[in-house]
């Protein structure tokens, strides 16, 4: 898809994207405060955050946002399954990676061309540390899944798929 900043539905996008930004560090500081208490809420909060980001992303071809959304999703789907906590150093790399989402999405095209490898790293390896070591392969092997009435394909990787089928 040809990036065209005048259409209306990727502003609109753009502009939840925004909302969905606004308040994410108080919550993430939050979550760490809370310790091995997660509150649900909170925590199902941020990730829908992601979620939409990620989602909408995919739709407008903002491949780079997409990636780094998806690494965020997955960090936060681990803690609200509690497999993984929300401490410093957690809580740390998710605000880096929300960060960076906002200022692409201040920039949606100039996103396409950012270096965001090393955040991707990052919260891969936050996500392998809540996993036992035979699922930690599951963040990257890719599987394809083709719908039963179309025949469309969908890759996703193992853990995207056990996520999915966790949560119904």
């Amino acid at each position: 898809m040809a990036f065209d900043s005048t259409d209306e539905l990727l502003q609109e996008y753009l502009s939840e994207c925004r909302e969905h930004l606004t308040g994410i560090e108080n919550d993430l500081l939050a979550l760490q405060d809370d310790g091995t208490e997660v509150d649900e809420e909170r925590v199902n909060k941020v990730f829908r955050a992601a979620h939409s980001i990620k989602g909408g992303a995919g739709f407008f071809d903002l491949s780079t946002i997409k990636e780094l959304a998806h690494g965020i999703e997955n960090v936060l789907d681990l803690i609200r399954s509690r497999r993984l906590r929300p401490c410093g150093a957690i809580v740390n790399g998710l605000l880096a990676g929300f960060d960076v989402l906002r200022e692409m999405v201040d920039d949606p095209e100039g996103s396409q061309g950012k270096d965001v490898s090393h955040l991707i790293v990052r919260l891969q390896q936050m996500a392998e540390s809540g996993l036992p070591q035979a699922g930690k392969e599951s963040l990257a092997i890719k599987l394809e899944v083709s719908a039963p009435e179309t025949g469309s394909k969908l890759y996703p990787t193992e853990f995207d798929l056990a996520s999915a089928c966790d949560a119904g």
